[in-house]
């Protein structure tokens, strides 16, 4: 295989740059010119496929020309409107063989230094040291960091760093840390939602390998939380309910990472503890119990109940997608939720109430949704609260007989409407 050869097909792979507005295009003629680019894809990953196989596959290649096919061929191993079925299913057996553990360390490195990070070079994140990948002290004086965003214009980018994030070993995140972490708080802390939304991907795609002790060591465990924290600001946005359902396990993985939660204490066997057991004072903690709780309370006071519960009420897909957050939280927090159920049990309770003013049709299946994840998200808070549930008793048991009657009206009309039916 030569060189030129190599080149010319990695070349038709390239995505074109109308795909970042292909959502708002109305030209017919860009329209078609893309669809047909999109629906040629596949026949190129079948001739790269095949020409890969005359050179005994892509890890007898240089290096420098594996990291070209691979950066090429992770564009379409993820989300995004120019991927079909077909070219995701054709580009996974291309890489698999640079997927960890069998990437090689140089392949990775040269990715991250020769074509992403020249993509993020002209909008430098404030909040970081780009040299060692540490929080800075203060912001940078910088210039607009949303000024002349050139990496938006490098489609495809956001599936790249995802797959150089999901083969990175975990020995490996200490040498290139100061590579991955800038593309991956830019698209995080950008002003758009969709990119916003991918950051977040992003992040949850990082937490799994890394070392939660480089997060704390560079202050980036901090930046990452406030971050995250920031994404339930994005409300009255069609992405809004996507935001949600993905920034909340993702913030509870990083807080789990960063402050896990302390093992119960063995209960003592006698009146006098027994050899290797630690006597538990009253009202001592270890030491990341309280961070552990401040950044639980931040997420299910701060972010879901002052923030999407509050503000976001005329949006019930929002609402929807917050309600089924809750449980995760309300299982992490425990009983500490208490302190908020007094904005919690007339949220999900007033959910069952039936409406006084019928709604429109295209309202129903989104009020049905509510009132079960309503419920749902209900019962684990009883169950998580139950020593202070007495107080709510009366509030729970009202609005959930409501609810069944309710249930049991309209199966009944149901019923009736049914038989009048057959009757005619």
């Amino acid at each position: 295989m030569s060189s030129s050869t190599l080149s010319n097909l990695l070349a038709t792979l390239a995505i074109p740059q109308e795909f970042s507005r292909f959502d708002k295009l109305t030209d017919e003629q860009i329209l078609t010119r893309l669809i047909t680019w999109k629906n040629s894809v596949s026949i190129n990953f079948t001739t790269l496929r095949d020409l890969l196989a005359t050179r005994h596959g892509i890890q007898s290649l240089p290096v420098d020309e594996q990291a070209d096919i691979a950066a090429s061929v992770a564009a379409f191993d993820g989300p995004g409107e120019w991927i079909t079925d077909d070219a995701s299913s054709l580009a996974l057996p291309i890489l698999d063989p640079l997927t960890e553990p069998h990437i090689p360390p140089l392949v990775l490195t040269r990715i991250l230094t020769h074509y992403l990070k020249p993509a993020f070079s002209t909008n430098p994140h404030p909040r970081l040291n780009l040299q060692t990948g540490r929080k800075l002290p203060q912001p940078a004086d910088t210039q607009d960091a949303y000024e002349g965003q050139v990496w938006k214009t490098r489609i495809g980018t956001g599936n790249v760093l995802g797959w150089c994030l999901r083969n990175i070993e975990a020995s490996m995140y200490e040498s290139i840390w100061h590579l991955i972490l800038p593309p991956v708080m830019t698209y995080l802390d950008d002003f758009e939602a969709p990119y916003k939304l991918r950051g977040v991907q992003l992040v949850s795609d990082l937490l799994p390998r890394v070392p939660p002790e480089l997060l704390k060591r560079t202050g980036v465990d901090g930046l990452l939380f406030t971050s995250l924290s920031g994404t339930f600001n994005h409300l009255r946005d069609p992405f809004t309910p996507d935001l949600i359902r993905a920034a909340v396990p993702t913030t509870l993985h990083l807080i789990d990472l960063i402050s896990p939660p302390s093992p119960a204490p063995l209960p003592p066997t006698s009146g006098f503890p027994s050899q290797g057991r630690t006597i538990v004072k009253s009202g001592s903690f270890p030491a990341n119990t309280a961070t552990r709780y401040e950044h639980l309370s931040t997420l299910l006071g701060s972010c879901l109940i002052g923030t999407v519960f509050l503000y976001a009420y005329a949006d019930p897909e929002a609402i929807l997608a917050a309600t089924d957050m809750l449980p995760l939280v309300l299982v992490h927090i425990g009983i500490g939720a208490a302190r908020w159920l007094k904005a919690l049990i007339p949220q999900l309770t007033h959910a069952l109430l039936p409406s006084a003013v019928p709604s429109p049709t295209q309202l129903l299946d989104i009020d049905l949704r509510l009132k079960v994840s309503s419920l749902r998200a209900l019962c684990t808070c009883i169950e998580t609260c139950a020593p202070r549930m007495y107080l709510w008793k009366c509030n729970i048991i009202d609005a959930t007989g409501r609810a069944w009657a309710s249930a049991t009206d309209i199966e009944y009309e149901g019923h009736t409407q049914l038989a009048d039916q057959r009757g005619r």
